[in-house]
């Protein structure tokens, strides 16, 4: 089979080559588009991306996989100074499929997303295809540890949990509950708090509240404690403040003066901790 490689080709070229999407600030959509195999970054703002099984917030600090037939919706807002920056591969050139999930930003696969024009893009995308393979082993791995007695059971356990998880990190300014979340991951209530905490070790609600603090202490280096609180999804400004300065040291407060938070020794709330 002979692949083909390049850099922002048309929309109906995209299936039939390898490709890299760069695109720079301005409002635009995505409207059910049957992809191939692609990983969904954003070098600065970020990016909603839609499933049927999932909602996606993709920021500088993850990438998404959506595998080849997936179809998903995205959206992207001007006013974030949103730089997407999207690997497609043509089917084919890398076999099998993936936990559609956010990932942290590091290992192979972000070596090589960072090395695209510093290297021949051919080559680019070869590095790519052996992270992935290489990321593929990890989720593999880590599935093995969630419960279940068969390898099929745990690999939808984890599966299901890490949708639920990513809908929390990704939503956190929502109104948000169990049995939401729970929801997303086709599994009642008290089953799906049980097998969360098992999974990650830490509760849905503990995991949105400290996904909450992180993006608040980061806002709050620009914004007001006001406005912050309700950005991020608090519904009082003193309880925000309380929870703030027990897990931070100072009060929100002195951010906007220069004070440097220490971070809690486990937040639970990066992708994949």
């Amino acid at each position: 089979m002979r692949f083909r490689f390049a850099v922002n080709p048309r929309w109906p070229d995209l299936p039939h080559c390898s490709a890299l999407l760069h695109a720079f600030p301005r409002d635009y959509s995505v409207s059910d588009y049957r992809t191939t195999l692609s990983i969904k970054t954003v070098r600065r703002g970020s990016a909603w991306y839609e499933t049927a099984d999932g909602r996606y917030l993709v920021t500088p600090e993850t990438f998404l996989i959506l595998n080849d037939g997936q179809h998903y919706s995205m959206e992207v807002d001007a006013e974030l100074k949103t730089e997407t920056f999207c690997p497609f591969f043509q089917p084919g050139f890398v076999k099998g499929e993936f936990c559609e999930r956010l990932y942290p930003m590091r290992g192979r696969v972000v070596s090589a997303l960072r090395s695209f024009g510093g290297v021949p893009l051919e080559d680019t995308f070869y590095d790519l295809a052996e992270g992935l393979a290489e990321l593929r082993a990890e989720t593999r791995k880590e599935s093995a540890s969630f419960p279940g007695l068969r390898a099929s059971t745990r690999e939808e356990m984890y599966r299901r949990l890490y949708r639920a998880r990513d809908f929390l990190y990704s939503c956190y300014a929502e109104p948000l509950s169990v049995a939401d979340a729970a929801s997303v991951a086709a599994m009642s209530p008290f089953h799906f708090q049980r097998m969360f905490k098992s999974a990650f070790g830490i509760s849905p609600m503990q995991f949105v509240q400290r996904r909450r603090l992180d993006v608040a202490r980061e806002l709050l280096k620009t914004n007001e404690v006001t406005s912050v609180c309700f950005a991020v999804g608090f519904e009082s400004v003193g309880s925000f403040s309380t929870l703030f300065k027990r897990t931070f040291g100072v009060p929100p407060s002195q951010i906007r003066t220069g004070e440097r938070p220490s971070r809690p020794q486990s937040s639970g709330v990066a992708p994949d901790d």
